[in-house]
């Protein structure tokens, strides 16, 4: 297990490394490439069928590497409180719907047979089972009210929320998760800084919005994929 932790932090520290090479990649772009613009450049591009803004060239153009920059530190902000947030995993944890009517049938088929075995013992046999019975010196054993075993089952539960390893490591994978995302929107944030200095110059036409749009879809798809990749860690831990 300690393997895994290390390998799960290990992960985490190249994904926040990734992300400040593309936030020096996105400044250090805008530093190289600002004494070479044209004396009119583009400020915002043709995302969604607006034209495209030209004024003369001014510091305003580094606006776009500092809003990347606020973004990335807001984002990690709100992300680290979720991060420390406990989540309940009952619902992982819980038996499947299949092994609980198996469960429900088996019970019943135990409470018929013995039912059936109550029937046929005789008078004679139940007398002499009540005298070895009184004879022999015993406990009580005090009935347990339904509540008491739903209290044992929700304290199972989180003992179970509580085991550490379990714990770190549905941090990290949350780590992992806000990791991921702020690499995707870094890579926005580059693609509209290149596709302006480019535009500038006249070598492309604007966004590549087939790239851009993969991007948004990328985002969008890892939302699903932490969600599998949580259950699959916290079934692994139960089992």
């Amino acid at each position: 297990m300690g393997e895994k932790s290390l390998k799960q932090n290990l992960s985490v520290w190249l994904l926040a490394f990734f992300n400040l090479l593309l936030l020096t990649a996105g400044w250090l772009m805008i530093f190289y490439a600002y004494p070479r613009l044209p004396d009119e450049i583009p400020y915002w591009l043709n995302l969604a069928g607006q034209g495209v803004l030209k004024a003369a060239k001014s510091p305003l153009l580094f606006l776009y590497p500092m809003a990347q920059t606020l973004f990335f530190i807001f984002f990690w902000l709100m992300g680290s409180i979720w991060v420390k947030k406990p989540e309940p995993i009952g619902e992982e944890t819980k038996p499947s719907a299949k092994k609980a009517g198996q469960s429900s049938s088996l019970s019943k088929i135990e409470s018929e047979k013995t039912s059936s075995q109550q029937a046929e013992m005789t008078k004679e046999q139940a007398a002499a089972s009540c005298v070895s019975f009184s004879q022999n010196s015993y406990q009580p054993i005090p009935n347990q009210k339904p509540s008491a075993l739903v209290k044992g089952s929700l304290q199972e539960r989180v003992t179970q929320g509580l085991n550490p390893e379990l714990s770190q490591a549905l941090k990290n994978l949350k780590k992992e998760l806000i990791l991921l995302l702020l690499i995707f929107f870094n890579l926005i944030f580059i693609h509209i800084q290149r596709s302006l200095i480019w535009l500038a110059h006249g070598l492309s036409a604007g966004v590549n919005k087939f790239y851009f749009f993969s991007l948004i879809i990328i985002i969008l798809l890892l939302l699903p994929y932490y969600r599998f990749r949580r259950r699959l860690v916290i079934r692994l831990s139960a089992g």
